[in-house]
């Protein structure tokens, strides 16, 4: 479909070379799959999961109950054709491809969309770009047991994102002989593009001319590239961010107030609106835990201490008596906590809710959002009491009942209700609270009726803070962190040997040196100053294509399923700022590098198969990893290369150097000036390959990302997908 490919590693000593072309292996098919149509305006974001898009009817009658082995695909933009005309390419600097993700659904696998912090959620680690919600495909929970029989582990769905971004097109997407993506029942495609508008609707090509840029923008005047497709924070975003506390009731603070006594009492009112403090005071007492901490009186007031003392006492208490209220005004609910309440059995929580006596109200534990699907009471307008676990943006499902009504009552049209219950859930689905709980987020709706139904805008959420009652609740500095456009600001770069992004203070860690990157490219946003305005009306509308190729006959003896293994250099960041050189550096001289440091251990996800694409398996004879594909991710316009060291030998096991287009688009449509391709490490057993690595779990491993820097860049990665087996 868009021609010959080559690889990074090629076996030179063999006589034959290893073919990339699908159509030179005997017993393989391709089906094409389109996207719903992208329609957008100059300088708008498309990132968004698109409506699914079904196998064609004999695709899913031939596979059904049986196994769809993809041996490769290939990918592009198109202009679809009518009556019989063939696709149009849409060059990649009129539609740039920031990356995607792709999905094969098997009938036994559902599409969903989960919260990180869910308890059946995925790793952070594992999760694109660090998002802290995201779609993924999943086995069923009703899933009848797999129809292979002589392997019931079969996938039921996958997942390819494998050289995406600008060098999707022309970077080989392929697998050797005797290896796939093995795919139960295939039923449908997702996918999930970012696409970044840069057509300068002026400037029809071929070739490339900017259009009109923001003044946050880094690239140069008359550039081959636009410097929108680096995703640059325009005056358009709104960015907040404050510095947060919480309190700690086990442990101690990772990081605590050490000096500064109107820090302490301002915070610690803060994380306590409703309870009544006295002036706070300074002491030294090594009894206390150091630093700021809550000091409960027998009357319920509270005051602020710090302590000065160096200490190693822990925050809270032995007896674990804590308590908190929260009023979350939006949805005119209150919520008490008290855990471990005197004279009462031990596990025990007393949980208070007020809200309008004529309409229902509830609230979730543990959760920012709906998406989070959390534990929730729920109370309706008779005052009927029960459990719910909700469900993303819909009710969920009723649970089991756990509460013990203690009171319920009606005064001033506020509804009064007092349940008991065990801190420990009683099923997975019911929030277990534990002992040392601090604080706590909560959400809360009520109705605009009596009976359970859509919450309308009477919403919200708040974090309850529980003060231990018989010691001192810490009041900890939790750093900064903050909103983009509403919407959360999240990263988690970790610090060295992992990665060198803090060392480096590396803009994309913390929101207030965030200048540029994802956070500021969510899907509709608008890469443009709000004083520029061009073409608004002037859309252009296409399509995704992929072609993927799977084997004619699936021959279990023959065929070995291969299992996701996934790093990012920008350790786990998604994303990095690549800094321009200082001025008067000689060009060559214009590098940035970044590295990282883990084990082949850090690539797996040890669960089932069937259950998850990004599972690796629960192998336990398995001793580690036999490398098969490897393809990084590297943006466009300034990736020099990508390495990825053995690091207890010193052997390269993968290093790719990027193929620049020259720009001579009329003979190779592919070849747009500047914008490159990345040849994979491929290793097999077939002649023109090299045999693949076997890397010990307990391999130590180094990767290396090298960009030039002769300007300044955003939103820049340094992942590597690959895929292996376990040996």
């Amino acid at each position: 479909m868009n021609g010959l490919y080559t690889v990074m590693n090629p076996d030179m000593s063999s006589k034959i070379p290893y073919s990339t072309d699908f159509g030179d292996r005997e017993g393989i098919e391709y089906v094409d799959v389109y996207s719903p149509p992208i329609t957008t305006r100059y300088g708008e974001v498309y990132w968004t999961m698109m409506d699914p898009v079904p196998f064609p009817p004999e695709i899913v009658e031939r596979f059904n109950s049986s196994v769809f082995a993809m041996v490769g695909y290939e990918s592009d933009q198109v202009y679809r054709g009518t009556d019989g005309e063939p696709d149009q390419s849409v060059p990649i600097y009129h539609q740039y491809n920031h990356h995607y993700g792709a999905w094969i659904k098997g009938k036994d696998a559902e599409m969903v969309r989960l919260s990180s912090d869910q308890r059946d959620g995925l790793p952070f680690k594992l999760i694109s770009h660090g998002a802290k919600l995201y779609y993924t495909t999943r086995l069923k929970a009703d899933a009848p047991p797999s129809s292979i029989q002589d392997n019931p582990d079969t996938p039921s769905s996958q997942f390819i994102s494998e050289a995406n971004g600008g060098e999707f097109r022309k970077s080989f997407h392929g697998y050797p002989e005797g290896y796939a993506q093995l795919i139960e029942s295939p039923t449908h495609f997702y996918i999930q593009p970012m696409q970044i508008d840069t057509k300068n609707r002026d400037h029809p090509g071929p070739g490339f001319v900017p259009g009109p840029l923001p003044k946050a923008a880094q690239s140069p005047p008359n550039a081959s590239y636009s410097g929108i497709l680096e995703c640059p924070c325009t005056d358009r975003i709104v960015k907040k961010w404050s510095t947060n506390y919480e309190g700690q009731n086990g442990g101690i603070c990772k990081k605590t107030i050490a000096s500064n006594l109107t820090e302490c009492s301002s915070s610690a009112v803060n994380i306590a609106p409703l309870v009544k403090f006295n002036p706070p005071k300074s002491v030294s007492d090594s009894g206390l835990p150091t630093g700021c901490v809550v000091q409960t009186a027998a009357d319920g007031t509270a005051t602020a201490v710090l302590n000065m003392a160096k200490s190693s006492v822990p925050c809270g208490s032995k007896v674990h008596h804590s308590k908190g209220s929260v009023k979350i005004s939006a949805a005119h609910v209150t919520t008490t906590l008290e855990l471990n309440p005197p004279k009462q059995p031990d596990n025990t929580i007393l949980l208070t809710l007020q809200g309008p006596a004529d309409k229902w109200f509830g609230v979730g534990f543990d959760a920012k959002q709906m998406v989070s699907a959390p534990y929730a009471i729920i109370v309706n307008g008779t005052g009927a009491i029960w459990e719910q676990k909700l469900d993303d943006h819909a009710p969920g499902k009723t649970l089991a009942n756990s509460l013990t009504v203690v009171s319920n009552s009606v005064s001033n049209s506020i509804r009064t209700v007092l349940v008991s219950r065990t801190l420990t859930g009683k099923t997975q689905d019911h929030y277990t609270f534990e002992n040392t709980l601090g604080s706590l987020d909560l959400i809360a709706a009520s109705g605009s009726t009596g009976s359970f139904s859509y919450h309308g805008p009477t919403r919200g959420g708040a974090t309850v803070t529980l003060l231990d009652q018989d010691g001192s609740t810490c009041v900890c500095n939790l750093g900064i962190s903050g909103t983009i456009n509403g919407i959360e600001f999240s990263k988690n770069c970790l610090p060295e040997p992992a990665g060198d992004l803090l060392h480096q203070k590396n803009p994309t860690c913390h929101i207030q040196d965030y200048v540029g990157g994802l956070s500021c490219c969510h899907h509709q946003n608008i890469l443009l100053d709000k004083d520029q305005n061009p073409w608004e009306t002037e859309t252009m509308t296409y399509h995704m294509k992929f072609r993927l190729y799977f084997a004619s006959k699936y021959e279990p003896k023959k065929i070995t399923n291969l299992v996701r293994l996934y790093y990012q250099t920008e350790a786990w960041a998604g994303e990095y700022d690549v800094p321009k050189c200082p001025a008067g550096t000689p060009p060559e001289e214009c590098v940035h590098q970044i590295e990282a440091h883990f084990t082949a251990k850090d690539l797996l996800y040890g669960c089932s198969l069937r259950g998850n694409p990004h599972c690796t398996g629960h192998d336990a004879t398995a001793k580690g990893i036999k490398l098969i594909y490897g393809a990084p991710h590297c943006h466009a316009p300034s990736c020099i290369s990508m390495e990825l060291y053995n690091a207890d030998t010193g052997e390269l096991i993968c290093g790719v150097q990027p193929h620049y287009g020259t720009g001579d688009v009329k003979e190779n449509k592919f070849d747009e000036k500047d914008y490159l391709a990345l040849p994979p490490c491929v290793w097999g057993d077939q002649p023109g390959l090299l045999e693949p690595p076997i890397l010990s779990f307990d391999t130590n491993l180094t990767s290396i990302k090298r960009n030039n820097n002769t300007y300044g860049h955003y939103g820049e990665m340094a992942s590597w997908q690959m895929r292996g087996v376990l040996v």
